[in-house]
């Protein structure tokens, strides 16, 4: 069975909204999962590394 966990963030005017699917996925790992995605953006962080974004109107 495949395992699915994604979050997808909107942002419109000053507002953020989040939209989550998991399938397969107990909340404990949904957790950890999240625990390591916030360690692996510390990481690109402290390593100097800059975010870039995408504007799709652009």
């Amino acid at each position: 069975m495949d395992k699915v966990f994604a979050i997808k963030f909107t942002f419109v005017d000053k507002n953020i909204h989040t939209e989550m699917h998991q399938q397969g996925i107990t909340p404990q790992e949904a957790i950890g999962l999240l625990e390591m995605a916030k360690q692996q953006l510390l990481d690109s962080v402290k390593a100097g590394q800059v975010f870039h974004g995408v504007n799709k109107h652009e």
